[in-house]
């Protein structure tokens, strides 16, 4: 399962870098509202995702950004948190059983991203997160309710995580993009309790905006 998704990941890297060497450098931006040169630049902006835990709708809310160099190549970071807590009525860990168990964490890490025809008004970007994040499943019984979060969780894994994705750009105005995507998390070995250690892996749809100088 490793080779395959590190084969996967090499050949989305090349055919990236070599979709982007045919970039034509000397293009001006064209955006909705009007065209402009970018030497080089930066962005920053905040992110929404969708995915699967267990069968179970995730919602994560975070932020990235990166320094471009020439239009076509982005290094930053990225980091992102569950912000709808995916429910399960009861949880058996350690020969114990928990009730209203809610699932809490997020994970973040470096951003690679790769720029097919940044120039264009649509065009295609390759971004690929690698990092690592924490989960945990916290309980509100038997504990009370006004207890302590460290109290209450039941057990808590950290994990690596590699998540790339092909997202469409709109260039809106210079300084703003919008992109839709959609990729797939890989995140090994997560054991929670008695929830599948693949649990997290899923294939992730997201929404996002940039500002920054492209």
């Amino acid at each position: 399962m490793r080779t395959k998704l590190n084969l996967l990941v090499a050949l989305f890297l090349i055919s990236a870098l070599t979709l982007n060497a045919q970039n034509d450098k000397d293009e001006h931006m064209q955006t909705l509202f009007g065209n402009g040169p970018v030497a080089y630049g930066g962005y920053g902006g905040p992110r929404v995702t969708y995915s699967k835990f267990d069968g179970r709708d995730v919602w994560m809310v975070g932020g990235r950004g990166g320094v471009i160099f020439n239009h076509v190549f982005s290094i930053g970071g990225a980091g992102y948190g569950i912000v709808n807590s995916p429910f399960y009525s009861s949880i058996t860990y350690k020969d114990s059983t928990f009730s209203d168990v809610t699932l809490q964490g997020g994970f973040g890490g470096m951003q690679l991203e790769f720029f097919l025809k940044p120039m264009k008004v649509l065009h295609i970007s390759f971004p690929v997160l690698i990092g690592a994040g924490d989960l945990m499943l916290v309980a509100d019984r038997p504990y009370a309710y006004d207890s302590d979060l460290e109290d209450r969780i039941i057990c808590h894994r950290s994990f690596f995580v590699i998540e790339p994705n092909i997202e469409v750009e709109l260039n809106v105005i210079r300084f703003m993009r919008l992109s839709l995507g959609v990729g797939y998390r890989y995140t090994p070995g997560v054991d929670l309790a008695d929830i599948p250690s693949n649990a997290f892996n899923s294939v992730v749809g997201s929404i996002s905006l940039k500002f920054g100088s492209f």
